[in-house]
């Protein structure tokens, strides 16, 4: 044989190589929470060094299309859990979320909003249930007359049970309504 032709030949047998190894997969698979075995909706799945990614469904399942065969490492992430990297395989890959708690430094709630205790710069008070349970007290909210500055508890009625007017910082304020925020164990109350 000519040695151009072999060498065409092993040329092209090189290249026909290289694309077969390079061609694109597929990557699917489950993402699960440790804490109660159920699907975690809308996870990032990302391929590792690149921006080729996706969300799980409702069922927690993903698919990626497009793989680069060079593709090594998945990296998935999810709010409130560990991140967490996973070797890519053959078939479906099943993976396993555990919960991310860390321990959080004093905040000060305002509204909806948390921040640093450090950079909040109005007034607010935070009464614990000890503080404020008097013995012999019908009503919890007489227990908060005097312990915090600026709340008034005033009888509307003399009947039993009905609910006195609470006034703060005096009759009106700078938004023209002087209702206190009642937030128990993080939900606002009417």
């Amino acid at each position: 044989m000519n040695k151009k032709v072999m060498l065409l030949l092993v040329c092209l047998f090189t290249s026909v190589g290289l694309m077969i190894a390079q061609t694109p997969k597929k990557v699917t698979g489950v993402v699960i929470s440790e804490e109660d075995d159920q699907p975690v909706v809308g996870a990032s799945v990302l391929i590792k060094g690149t921006t080729l990614g996706t969300v799980t469904n409702i069922d927690g399942q993903f698919t990626i299309d497009n793989v680069p065969s060079t593709a090594r490492t998945l990296k998935v992430s999810y709010i409130g859990m560990k991140s967490q990297e996973v070797a890519i395989k053959a078939g479906a890959i099943k993976i396993i979320l555990q919960p991310d708690s860390e321990v959080l430094e004093e905040v000060v709630v305002t509204g909806m909003q948390k921040m640093d205790k450090r950079l909040f710069t109005g007034a607010s008070t935070k009464l614990s249930a000890d503080n404020v349970k008097l013995s012999g007290m019908a009503d919890i909210s007489r227990g908060l007359e005097g312990r915090a500055a600026g709340v008034s508890v005033q009888n509307v009625s003399g009947t039993f049970g009905t609910a006195p007017k609470i006034r703060v910082r005096g009759a009106t304020s700078i938004y023209g309504s002087s209702k206190p925020l009642w937030v128990v164990d993080g939900v606002i109350m009417e």
